[in-house]
């Protein structure tokens, strides 16, 4: 059977019916798979049961460079290519309970690793336990953001760069010295898709610091501008997961944000994360 891709009504997004990604597929379907990816910037394929190994075989089909999360301590046990968000704890093995995973990975917009110089091609979640409501992802296309610009808004931005750091807004992992974060990266606020060729607003509104080349109060004046029109209904979604999806994404065209700080604690949510690097925008 021969994977089929249904799109989303929202505009973007896609789902895959017809796989098993325990088993492996064939180059047929890993095309599929993969142009669906970079023509909708978002698929889901529901219906999986992975170990942790075929989840990291199954990320490696959008890219063979995955990469360990700078939070050690929420690495999968079996791997550290798998990061886990949960709000579950479990024990520590000195009568007390620790986090299981991470509970909140950012209920914030953001796009993942843009305060790097090689931020992350694409994300993969895959959902071993999902509450009946709430936890929901949050998306917006930052592609059809770019192409809704006024002809005089895009020669605007065009070639202007934007300071990113990942403790821009204080976190209690930097502040307390349990994480080191990396230093400023500059990227493009215009981002141009190293596949595709189709450009996008790269933003990241939790990391992205100031516009270079502006005085404070301008800089802050256009990010202001250019949020505002990012997150306009019409470029944005929410993913309301099943237990079994398997979600991918394209960092090069959209941002994201988690809904988990708001989950009541009661109602368990675990997924396992994998992170695959990209190449310096441009």
């Amino acid at each position: 059977m021969v994977a089929t891709v249904t799109p989303f009504p929202e505009g973007f997004g896609a789902e895959i019916s017809g796989l098993d990604l325990s088993k492996p597929l064939s180059g047929e379907d890993r095309a599929i798979v993969y142009d669906a990816f970079l023509d909708h910037h978002l698929i889901s394929i529901p219906g999986q049961s992975l170990s942790p190994g075929e989840a990291v075989t199954a990320a490696g089909i959008f890219g063979d460079d995955l990469e360990p999360h700078l939070f050690k301590h929420f690495h999968h046990p079996k791997t550290p290519l798998i990061m886990v968000l949960s709000n579950r704890t479990e024990d520590d093995g000195q009568g007390g309970k620790k986090p299981k995973g991470m509970a909140d990975a950012g209920s914030f917009w953001h796009t993942d690793l843009s305060y790097k110089p090689n931020p992350a091609k694409a994300t993969m979640l895959y959902a071993l336990e999902i509450p009946l409501d709430g936890g929901d992802t949050l998306f917006c296309n930052l592609t059809a953001a770019y192409e809704a610009l006024t002809d005089a808004m895009k020669k605007r931005l065009d070639g202007l760069r934007a300071v990113h750091n990942y403790a821009y807004v204080p976190r209690d992992v930097f502040t307390s010295g349990k994480v080191t974060p990396p230093p400023d990266c500059s990227q493009p606020l215009i981002r141009t898709h190293p596949e595709t060729g189709r450009k996008a607003i790269y933003i990241s509104p939790f990391y992205m610091v100031r516009i270079e080349g502006l005085a404070e109060d301008d800089s802050e004046a256009l990010k202001k501008e250019i949020y505002d029109h990012c997150l306009q209904d019409r470029f944005r979604m929410e993913y309301k997961w099943r237990t079994g999806d398997v979600l991918a994404w394209d960092n090069a065209a959209l941002m994201h944000s988690a809904t988990t700080k708001t989950l009541d604690p009661s109602k368990h949510r675990t997924l396992w994360r994998a992170t695959i690097s990209g190449e310096p925008a441009f």
